[in-house]
């Protein structure tokens, strides 16, 4: 968004919460429809429908992202995690097919098969996501995904990736050889690098999977971070880098250089939806504990949930900035990040890093 958008959007954001119009859902959306609210805001008629479209967009906006937390067991023990807060479990196979039956009947964008633990845990894995998969391409589903930390990531889970066309697998490193390893406790570097290429080399050049490289902004060096991109650029399609999220969900963000001003308000409660695997369901993806509980899966539709009056609560906190006392938004800092969108080249040209809205994607630059 430009200094222009940015001035008109917050001007013309004060004036629609005096008339108590809010629910806005993304920077572009805000911009168009607040410019079409100052041309039409004289007009009763026109104003009372642009009303009833904002309070649509806190009620029921479009569901894009959706997180089964399958397992929150892990086999890793990270310096950075601080996730193990809650009692270990797995969902089971009636609470995983319902919920993905509600998403594929709600149209959802991307399905991701984790959250807070390594899914690969889960007993009755490679059944769930065949069944997520058949949704995808019976259903309403339009992506499934998952994030590893590749350690369990056999050749066998390969196979079944590219046979189901999968699309998009991401995983979680934080350097190359001893760096990784000394970060991620537990993890063997060797193991991980093996299991990456043998999935690379068995998706040839077919489409599916995406195969990305999620790095956290945390204990390494800038030449220890250029050295996972020498290593990894040529192999995989993109590699993200993404901001440490300390446990009150302050940043301890590493180089602030090309930083603009935050958006309005956290779009997030308006695009996501996570569901634990006992069916607690929060509006955040950084809300490891559920505090911003929501609802309850294993009682209410998914439907039921997303235009719930405490979804609704959530996404009208977000927009005033007023939250209860102890929500774990008051210090939250995550949404805050906002690169300016800019692209810089590296590895001798062979590489670029492009500044998005919180994560920086390091990708080959095509020739």
């Amino acid at each position: 968004m430009s200094k222009r958008q940015r001035r008109f959007t917050e001007k013309a954001a004060n004036i629609l919460a005096e008339k108590g119009v809010s629910g806005l859902s993304g920077a572009a959306t805000e911009v168009f429809k607040l410019y079409c609210h100052s041309i039409f805001s004289k007009s009763p008629m026109l104003n009372g429908v642009l009303n009833r479209i904002f309070h649509q967009e806190i009620s029921n906006p479009r569901l894009d992202l959706v997180y089964l937390d399958l397992t929150n067991n892990c086999n890793l023990s990270c310096e950075m995690c601080f996730l193990r807060q809650r009692k270990i479990g797995y969902m089971s196979r009636s609470l995983f097919e319902s919920c993905v039956d509600q998403l594929s009947q709600m149209g959802v964008g991307t399905l991701y098969l984790y959250h807070g633990g390594e899914s690969l845990l889960h007993p009755d894995f490679k059944e769930y996501l065949k069944y997520a998969v058949y949704c995808r391409d019976h259903g309403g589903i339009h992506n499934v995904a998952w994030i590893d930390n590749g350690m369990l990531f056999n050749e066998s889970i390969s196979d079944l990736v590219v046979d189901l066309k999968v699309d998009l697998i991401g995983f979680s490193i934080d350097g190359v050889g001893k760096v990784n390893d000394e970060i991620r406790l537990g993890a063997k570097y060797s193991v991980i690098e093996r299991n990456v290429k043998y999935l690379i080399s068995k998706r040839g050049n077919a489409a599916k999977p995406k195969v990305l490289l999620c790095i956290v902004d945390y204990g390494k060096t800038e030449d220890q971070k250029m050295d996972v991109y020498r290593e990894w650029v040529p192999f995989v399609d993109e590699i993200n880098l993404i901001p440490y999220i300390r446990h009150d969900n302050t940043c301890a963000f590493c180089g602030s250089h090309n930083i603009a001003a935050p958006p309005p308000f956290c779009r997030i409660p308006f695009q996501m939806m996570i569901v634990s695997w006992d069916g607690k369901v929060s509006g955040c993806c950084i809300d490891y504990s559920y505090r911003l509980e929501v609802g309850d899966a294993t009682r209410e539709s998914l439907q039921q949930i997303w235009q719930g009056s405490r979804y609704q609560a959530l996404r009208k906190a977000m927009l005033t900035k007023t939250y209860w006392f102890g929500s774990p938004c008051q210090k939250c800092e995550f949404w805050k990040i906002n690169f300016k969108p800019v692209k810089k080249i590296l590895l001798d040209g062979k590489a670029i890093m492009e500044y998005t809205y919180i994560y920086r994607i390091v990708r080959r630059k095509e020739s």
